[in-house]
């Protein structure tokens, strides 16, 4: 894990929203920039408060000449923000429980596959919701 901070040059946003009718609707915000030169992306579900020209301060980690930042400060404004971390531990956790509830009611060599397959990608998204609690943990020090 890693801090960044720096001037905020050649911002692009998006946005990503979809409806369904179940669950209502969601938006995703993202911004990809250079801070001082480095190329960095956010991905969040709040609308992200950055401008060009703003001094900027990201913890997240650096993959090859991306930083994905988890965790950010706009120093300007004072506005925080991060990666969603809490619902994607909830899907968590209620995914790998009943992906093993229904490993262990089909049984045999079938449930061990999709129990370990599913524990596995379980693994991978809590600690990611790890990683983004490191990085809120990191911003405020």
């Amino acid at each position: 894990m890693e801090k960044l901070r720096g001037t905020v040059t050649e911002l692009r946003r998006g946005k990503t929203v979809s409806h369904n009718p179940k669950t209502g609707t969601s938006v995703v915000h993202a911004a990809v920039f250079r801070l001082d030169g480095q190329l960095v992306k956010i991905v969040s579900s709040a609308p992200l408060v950055i401008a060009e020209g703003q001094e900027l301060l990201v913890v997240g980690r650096r993959r090859a000449k991306l930083f994905t930042a988890y965790a950010h400060r706009n120093l300007t404004t004072g506005a925080e923000g991060h990666e969603s971390w809490a619902t994607r531990l909830l899907v968590t956790i209620l995914v790998v429980a009943a992906a093993l509830w229904l490993g262990g009611w089909m049984g045999g060599a079938y449930a061990v596959v999709f129990g370990a397959t599913f524990v596995a990608l379980g693994a991978a998204m809590a600690w990611r919701s790890l990683e983004v609690m490191q990085a809120i943990v990191m911003l405020k020090r």
